[in-house]
């Protein structure tokens, strides 16, 4: 009976070629956490990369006589796996994007879509009229409404007084209100809370 060195690399490929179930095991001790850590870092959910890194294990197995070096074993593992994970991922969009596509197609979803794209009408609507607003006044509402600012923050931003800037934004509700009420906008408005 010969001596059995696994950690000498080519008598632990030798062995490993041979179907040596020791020898296996070595491989899988030396790769399978750092598959696994590999795996978690791409798919970031550790029972799917513990899966990934034993199906690229059992790649390998089946494969004994493909590998000459521990090089190569391990240059073939990392690339299974990360192609591995890309899988899932691809499939797992696939299946997100699936459920959002099939919960548009229910009556529910058929109403949200609806109330969505309502939603976008109207708000183009507004956003063209703050664009046809006079300019201080513009850009008091916008500061205000859309990048959400303080009225002394938006004085300091435009170097005006506060009681311009309240004054401004009561200007801007007060034009937008008539503008998008000419329009048939202002009922819609006040039912979805928008102004």
């Amino acid at each position: 009976m010969h001596k059995r060195d696994l950690h000498n690399e080519q008598q632990l490929i030798r062995l490993f070629r041979d179907g040596d179930s020791e020898a296996a095991t070595e491989l899988y001790g030396r790769f399978y956490k750092g598959l696994v850590y590999f795996a978690r870092k791409i798919v970031g959910h550790a029972g799917e990369a513990e899966d990934i890194a034993q199906d690229s294990m059992v790649k390998l197995f089946g494969k004994q006589n493909d590998f000459n070096n521990l090089s190569d074993i391990k240059s073939f593992l990392y690339v299974s796996v990360r192609n591995a994970c890309f899988n899932y991922l691809k499939a797992r969009d696939r299946h997100e994007l699936s459920h959002q596509e099939l919960r548009y197609l229910t009556p529910e979803g058929e109403e949200t879509a609806d109330l969505e794209m309502l939603k976008s009408r109207v708000l183009t609507e507004i956003y063209q009229e703050v664009a046809a607003l006079p300019t201080q006044c513009g850009e008091v509402f916008r500061l205000i409404f859309i990048r959400k600012l303080s009225t002394a923050e938006a004085a300091e931003r435009l170097g005006i007084s506060p009681q311009t800037v309240l004054n401004q934004k009561a200007r801007a509700i007060r034009l937008l209100r008539y503008r998008l009420s000419e329009k048939g906008f202002l009922t819609l408005l006040l039912l979805m809370k928008l102004l």
